[in-house]
Parts: structure tokens; sequence; C-alpha cells
């Protein structure tokens, strides 16, 4: 009984070698995606995308868009590849992709969508740079080009906060370098930063104008100009009775000294 089951497990083991072989052989045939057709390229790229592998899936979405930029579908692939380039955090790209299908597709169904979408990635962008203010100013340019398209609504109190935020982001830098041409007794070049903001911000923040007298406050304080001071505490008293910034222009002129 024993020995007639070698030539048994013979059989199954060489089963199993010829199966492993033809597995072998079938992935050394897998194409490459240079060599694949359209209809390949796609269903691999949906088929990762179904599993949520977005690495795999963006390759093959970019082949489609390199080698069939004319399908009847390429919008659809574009929208694609815009959506997984963000969902990875690849906000450059994804600005790119967006802005683009925004201008090549301006009467699709998901015109608007994209030009928000491109608002957005330039706004991620923006939050990962503190010195650099580039992708700060490009924000507020697409902000601004989205709230004039009055037939864009879907979106637009969204797109409103991220320029408000951008704006804001803007003051503050220019706030920075306000304070730091004070600490560095450049009295000139801290008030041509004052002008700067009053010139481009203080018409579209309401809210900016008490503090921009509160800076005024400050320089004036650094000059020894005590009618300065006094005159642009009074406009704060009476102009903005309730701002903080009235309080604080207040306080710094009853101080002996100041710490920035």
């Amino acid at each position: 009984m024993s020995m007639n089951k070698f030539p048994r497990f013979s059989t199954v083991f060489a089963a199993g070698c010829i199966v492993m072989l033809l597995v072998l052989a079938g992935c050394a045939k897998e194409k490459k995606k240079e060599e694949m057709s359209f209809d390949e390229l796609k269903g691999k790229a949906f088929t990762y995308l179904e599993k949520k592998k977005n690495d795999e899936a963006i390759a093959y979405f970019e082949e489609i868009l390199t080698r069939f930029p004319d399908n009847p579908n390429i919008a659809r692939y574009k929208m694609n590849l815009a959506e997984l380039y963000f969902t990875t955090h690849r906000y450059p790209s994804a600005h790119q992709m967006y802005d683009h299908f925004n201008q090549f597709y301006p009467a699709d169904d998901k015109a608007e969508y994209a030009k928000y979408k491109s608002i957005l990635s330039m706004f991620q962008q923006s939050n990962k740079t503190d010195c650099d203010q580039t992708e700060t100013e490009g924000a507020i340019r697409l902000c601004i080009e989205y709230l004039s398209n009055p037939n864009y609504m879907t979106y637009r109190k969204e797109v409103n906060n991220m320029q408000l935020a951008c704006q804001e982001k803007l003051i503050d830098k220019e706030v920075y370098v306000f304070n730091f041409y004070l600490r560095q007794g450049s009295y000139d070049a801290a008030r041509s930063r004052l002008k700067s903001l009053r010139d481009r911000f203080a018409s579209i923040d309401a809210g900016l104008e008490p503090r921009l007298l509160f800076l005024e406050c400050k320089l004036a304080r650094k000059e020894n100009n005590r009618k300065q001071i006094q005159e642009t505490i009074d406009k704060l008293v009476s102009v903005h009775p309730e701002s903080q910034y009235t309080q604080m222009a207040q306080g710094l002129a009853t101080r002996r000294s100041f710490i920035f």
C-alpha cells in the first residue's frame, strides 16, 4: 500500500510544477504599458482605481492621456487623473489638470467643479509655504476669476472664504515685515509697507483699517511723534471705539516701553 502512494505523489508534484511554469510564463508575457491598446490601458486603470491603488491607476491614466489624446472620452480620463492627483496630495499636478479641464471644456457639466478644485489645489499649496507667497497670490487670482463669472454659483461661499484666508495671509506677512523694519529702525521702509497694505487691501477688507491705524501709532511712537500718536488714537476712538486695536493703541501710548 505504501509503495503505491509514490506514483500518485509524483503525478501531483509534476502537475503542480506545470501549473507554476504556466503562471510564470504568463507573468513573463505580461505587456508593458507602452505596448497596451487603449482598452487594455483603460481596463488596468479602472481596475486599480476600484482597488484604490492610486499610484498604479495614475500611471495608466497618464499613459492614456499621452498616447490617446484624441479619444472621444478623453475629458473623462483627464478628470479621473486630476482627482487622483488631488487625492494623493500632488497639488501642483492636480491644479494643472483641473485648470486644463476648465479651459478646454468650458461647456462641460464639470467645468465649474474643475475651476473650484483648481483653486483648492492652489490653496493647499499655499498652506505649505510661509516665505514664498507665489501660490497665495495665484490662489487669490483664481478666486477672483471664479467669483467674477456669473455662471459659477455652486462653490461661491467656499471660494470667497479661500480668498479671504489668502488675503489675511498676505496681510500677516506684510505686517511681519513692517515690524521687522520697525525693530531695525528702518522707519521709511516701514512706512512704505503700511502704504502698500492700505493701497492694496483697505478697500476690500473692512476690518483692516483699525489695525492699520494701530500700526501707524506704533511707527509714530518709534519716531517719538506724540502729535501723530494722539491724532491716530483720537481717530480710533471716534471711528472704531469697540476695536481691540483701539485699546491696544491707547495702552501703547501710556507705556514707557513696548515689546514687539
